[in-house]
């Protein structure tokens, strides 16, 4: 017996919001889930079956037909409920016994539909409950990332238009700025300055590495976007900051960027670490390593690095 399957009907019945008949119809005339049978033929599900299950009743509350999307993956039955269901109940529907994944990714589908409506206001909403729904990693890295992503495409691609991206980005900062003031942060904790360097205009990668050091105990100061290095070495000089943070998205072909790079890294002490994230950040590669930076690839890395620098600092006064 796979371990995954330990969930009687009678469970799953009461899990799903379903009736155990619906569900015994469902598995028979569409094959939706392929529970495990028991030797006394007793059937067991898996929590995947729950989250199926799950989509489908609500895929049919939204006036979808069974037939027609019993064979839908989790992805096709997330954009039929995110986009069909009023934006409004996107939180009480992604509070269903369903997995993190797929309740991340009804947020993430939630937060679309609001974008695309300019509904700032419901944005504000579903965001503000995912935020209360899933730790503060979870949230940052499994949401709102992939949200500012996947906005960044179907803009390139042409299916949002540039204002979709402005409130999406409005929404975000304002969001994020409040939860990195929410924090309680001792004055002798070391301090982080937070920028992208000039010529990067998207400041989301940065805000969320901002948010991600403040819960970590950092005093963070955010510059902004697209700022002159020379601005950021004033800042982390007159701070005695113990770290530099950049986030690099958008081009990834900056002919000057480098030469910024290697100015900020003579600008500030040696002892300082300067660190650099964001999805375009590879593509400097060469003059990251040649000036002893620190890229960084995903938060769990910039937190242990943030946690090894503390730890540094702390050896002295032991």
């Amino acid at each position: 017996m796979r371990d995954e399957h330990k969930h009687g009907i009678k469970s799953v019945a009461l899990q799903t919001g379903l009736t155990q008949f619906t569900i015994r119809a469902w598995e028979r005339r569409y094959d939706v889930v392929t529970p495990l049978r028991t030797e006394t033929n007793r059937r067991l599900y898996s929590d995947a079956d729950i989250s199926r299950l799950t989509l489908l009743r609500l895929a049919t509350e939204a006036g979808h037909s069974i037939g027609q999307i019993a064979y839908l993956p989790a992805e096709g039955l997330l954009e039929l409920i995110g986009t069909e269901v009023p934006i409004a109940q996107s939180s009480a529907i992604a509070k269903e016994v369903i997995s993190q994944e797929t309740s991340v990714r009804f947020y993430i589908t939630s937060c679309l539909a609001a974008v695309k409506q300019f509904e700032a206001h419901a944005l504000e909403s579903v965001l503000f409950a995912a935020s209360v729904a899933f730790s503060q990693p979870i949230f940052l890295e499994k949401l709102i990332a992939p949200l500012m992503r996947e906005i960044g495409e179907q803009w390139r691609g042409g299916a949002l238009r540039i204002a979709h991206e402005h409130l999406a980005a409005a929404v975000v900062r304002t969001l994020l700025g409040n939860m990195c003031q929410g924090f309680d942060i001792s004055a002798a904790m070391p301090n982080l300055v937070i920028a992208t360097p000039r010529g990067q205009l998207h400041e989301i990668g940065a805000l969320i590495a901002g948010t991600t050091a403040a819960s970590e105990g950092w005093q963070v100061t955010y510059l902004g976007p697209n700022l002159p290095v020379e601005e950021i070495i004033g800042c982390a000089v007159q701070n005695s900051a113990k770290a530099v943070g950049l986030s690099i998205i958008y081009p990834t072909d900056d002919p000057h960027l480098a030469t910024e790079l290697r100015k900020l890294r003579r600008g500030i002490q040696e002892h300082v670490a300067l660190f650099v994230g964001g999805a375009g950040a590879q593509a400097y590669d060469p003059v990251i390593n040649a000036i002893g930076a620190v890229r960084i690839e995903d938060m769990p890395t910039f937190r242990t690095e943030l946690e090894a620098l503390r730890t540094e600092q702390d050896i002295p006064n032991r």
